[in-house]
């Protein structure tokens, strides 16, 4: 825009004149090319006078004229407007009861033409030789700062709040509004700003930074301040996944942040986004211990006398799954050995398996099923008959047994060791059931007790003994259908076990033992009503009806 023709001291002045007295809507940048270059010329002309108190005047109302110029061709920007290219796109990029705005869907305003830049660019250079480039750098920060107001409003930026608490559904809607806003923020406003300066103030380094920082920072501190307000907020545990959704957006915009507020004066905003990140971490850090702790203290009662899964083992699994798919986010947060005192109850460390083989995200994890076992195990001891206890714990281990041998992340993360050391405490409760279990039918076959000593010191069977162990069998019989029956074992594998052991156990030596004494006291086979049932049907009352309701 310039010209290799110079022009006298007397053509600038009155060229610098002229300008003065037009109205202050007309812009030299309206004008001819022929026309913005001599005015460009003429304000070289006065300010490398080697006598610039004679023009002083001259000066002041050139700059002014250059400020008012600079500021409304850069206002001009401003009706350029970013998001979806039609009212029809952004209203279904914007979803007022689910995320809001979509990243993909978000069209930025077009970058101005090399003619704008190159003009706003001229005026900028002659107004920092005139010593006005601080009005310079106001009139862009004030236009600049505006313009991204308008578009922040419309990305409902105002509804990223800052402090309190947020309620579930809140919390939810806007982590996701916040994380989608961000990234629009930061790749395309924030970026497109810093091109902008760049180009602008290309040859003055000082106000590059300036211009650009004072624009954005303000919005910038706003929106990295409403990731460190949630993890200020004490979220509870339950709200883990969402507060990691914010660290992986946080993440996916914090190496673009760190390189556009590359500057010195852009230090606040990298100190911000640091002291976020580590908030965060104590965040997620405190809430892991408040899940276990709630784990360890979680006081639902058994619900029902089925000895079934219990709904608390259920949801444990289903929230370590969870964590196991966050793996990535969570191990770069989680940086320590587990707590492992909870109030009165401190947890060996032998307890974690392989202790020094694990990551800390392991060790947590195995910790989790740790408390739950101790927390199951009370719950087992608050049933009435302890065999459906032991039949409880098995149920439970068998289910923590199984979710982590279909998941190969989970079964990794907790290790070898750890699981088949679950495996053994599932035959140890099987084992107790199947040894409580047949103890009672046995201990009705026993020949001890049955004989009585005569008078020449031959034993004489005790027909009256006889029969009542025969009730007892009767007793343990019915016991066994009325209420073992009813209580389930889901794994088909661990009942097929259970009832086979049992019936291998206990068929032969109730039929041994109805054939020796049946011969010894001609107590009447089936008919007589001491032997209510056959060894068949004992075994039926086993491999058929034992657990029969289970599902």
């Amino acid at each position: 825009m310039g010209s290799a023709i110079s022009i006298s001291q007397q053509s600038a002045m009155e060229t610098i004149t002229q300008w003065q007295l037009r109205p202050a809507h007309e812009l030299i940048f309206d004008s001819s090319h022929r026309e913005i270059s001599q005015y460009m010329q003429a304000v070289d002309k006065i300010l490398k006078s080697p006598n610039m108190r004679r023009f002083d005047e001259f000066s002041a109302t050139s700059m002014a004229r250059l400020k008012r110029e600079f500021q409304a061709v850069l206002s001009r920007q401003a009706n350029y407007t970013a998001g979806p290219s039609s009212v029809t796109e952004w209203s279904s990029a914007i979803d007022s009861t689910a995320c809001a705005i979509r990243y993909e869907d978000y069209l930025v305003y077009e970058k101005p033409n090399t003619q704008v830049i190159s003009y706003l660019r001229i005026i900028a250079e002659r107004m920092s030789v005139g010593g006005n480039l601080g009005e310079c750098i106001s009139a862009y920060i004030h236009v600049r700062k505006r313009f991204l107001e308008s578009q922040l409003m419309r990305l409902r930026f105002e509804e990223l709040g800052i402090g309190g608490k947020f309620a579930w559904t809140d919390l939810e809607a806007k982590v996701e509004l916040w994380v989608q806003v961000s990234k629009i923020c930061v790749e395309l406003f924030f970026g497109r700003e810093k091109n902008f300066c760049d180009e602008i103030f290309q040859n003055l380094n000082a106000a590059k930074d300036e211009c650009f920082v004072g624009t954005v920072q303000d919005f910038a501190v706003r929106l990295f301040g409403f990731a460190e307000s949630v993890s200020l907020s004490e979220q509870p545990y339950k709200r883990m996944v969402s507060v990691l959704g914010l660290y992986d957006g946080f993440l996916s915009v914090l190496k673009v942040s760190d390189i556009l507020f590359a500057s010195e004066s852009g230090k606040i905003t990298r100190d911000i986004c640091l002291q976020t990140l580590s908030k965060i971490k104590n965040d997620v850090e405190r809430m892991m211990y408040d899940f276990e702790n709630a784990v360890l203290n979680e006081i639902l009662k058994v619900p029902d006398e089925k000895g079934e899964v219990h709904r608390l083992t259920e949801y444990v699994m289903d929230q370590i799954n969870l964590l196991v798919s966050h793996k990535k986010r969570l191990a770069n947060l989680i940086k320590a050995e587990p707590l492992l005192k909870f109030g009165d109850v401190v947890i060996p460390k032998e307890e974690l398996g392989d202790y020094d083989f694990r990551t800390f995200l392991d060790l947590h994890l195995i910790l989790i099923i740790v408390l739950l076992l101790i927390n199951l195990k009370g719950k087992s001891s608050k049933y009435k008959d302890p065999i459906l206890g032991d039949l409880f714990m098995m149920n439970n281990i068998r289910y923590i047994v199984q979710k982590i041998e279909v998941s190969d992340e989970l079964h990794e993360m907790i290790g070898d060791i750890y699981l088949n050391k679950l495996r053994q405490n599932v035959m140890q409760s099987m084992l107790s059931y199947q040894t409580s279990t047949s103890q009672k039918f046995l201990a009705c076959f026993e020949e001890e007790g049955l004989y009585s000593n005569t008078w020449y010191f031959r034993p004489r069977l005790s027909k009256t003994t006889l029969k009542k162990r025969m009730k007892d069998f009767n007793d343990v019989f019915e016991h066994v259908r009325a209420f073992h029956s009813s209580w389930t074992v889901p794994d088909s594998l661990l009942r097929d076990d259970i009832r086979l052991s049992l019936s291998e156990k206990l068929v032969p030596a109730y039929n041994l033992f109805l054939e020796k004494f049946r011969r010894r006291c001609q107590v009447k086979a089936p008919g007589d009503r001491s032997i209510r049932y056959s060894a068949e049907e004992l075994e039926t009352l086993i491999m058929e009806k034992l657990f029969a309701n289970s599902s």
